[in-house]
């Protein structure tokens, strides 16, 4: 017979099922097609006479600054911006339906009437999320790596693994801000902008303040920088972003789970 918490773990695998199956298909789809293109790309001269017509401030903030080579076509047109936005927003919005919007609809009675205890439940729908966006993460990374070789792309399938890991502890990072704001009873809407909003101006601290001597430093502070910044695409696993990373998903995690402990569960 199953525990409450394992059966707590699988409805909300299930409940989420649908939601995971359609973001991993078109994270999956937008991979291939960028990889896909990279024969034609490279053939035609493209890239370089498009690199060319750019200044090098703005081609390192969108990440194009080596686009002509088959690392930084990668590193431009997948993992600088588009993959860790859009791996961002699947891990708020699951982050908030799990959690918040459960417990504004009332969902969330039942699995504490089991004999479970409140912290418990919210961590397992936390666990949830960061369930399905590992199994899209792999995915994409079996999805690129599988393409890579077939397209014999300079590219290193440990450089693939490295990113990849790195930009899905960015979106399990953004994931444990959604779930810290509900923690706090703010609800699913304030814990989707709140979370969104700490994506869109941690992504802009990395790309935008490098171009200003005075702001450069403001870019450390960035989630995105911890994952990114030192090019984990060639360069390999970002050992201190990583712990940053981490350290940031613990804390607020901690935090959200702190605070739901010690409030009271919203009705329907």
């Amino acid at each position: 017979m199953a525990s409450p918490s394992s059966e707590i773990f699988r409805r909300g695998v299930q409940i989420q099922q649908r939601t995971l199956y359609a973001w991993s298909g078109a994270l999956v789809l937008l991979a291939l097609s960028v990889v896909g293109a990279w024969p034609s790309m490279e053939s035609s001269g493209a890239l370089e006479d498009f690199s060319s017509g750019v200044s090098p401030e703005v081609a390192a903030a969108f990440g194009i600054d080596q686009i002509s080579s088959a690392s930084g076509y990668l590193k431009g047109n997948l993992y600088a911006v588009l993959l860790p936005l859009l791996l961002g927003l699947m891990a708020v919005t699951a982050a908030a339906a799990q959690t918040g919007g459960d417990e504004e609809a009332g969902r969330l009675e039942l699995l504490l009437a089991l004999p479970v205890a409140r912290r418990q439940v919210f961590l397992l729908r936390f666990g949830c999320v960061a369930f399905g966006l590992t199994a899209a993460s792999v995915l994409v990374w079996l999805s690129v790596y599988g393409s890579v070789v077939a397209y014999d792309m300079d590219v290193s399938s440990g450089g693939v693994a490295a990113v990849t890991l790195t930009v899905a502890l960015l979106a399990v990072a953004h994931a444990g801000i959604a779930y810290a704001v509900v923690g706090f009873g703010l609800g699913r809407g304030p814990a989707l902008g709140a979370a969104a909003g700490v994506l869109v101006v941690g992504y802009l601290l990395h790309a935008i303040a490098p171009m200003s001597d005075s702001l450069e430093p403001l870019a450390n502070l960035s989630p995105w920088e911890w994952a990114l910044g030192n090019d984990p695409l060639l360069n390999g696993v970002p050992w201190g972003g990583v712990a940053l990373l981490v350290g940031l998903t613990v804390a607020v995690v901690a935090a959200g789970t702190y605070a739901v402990d010690r409030r009271d569960i919203k009705n329907a």
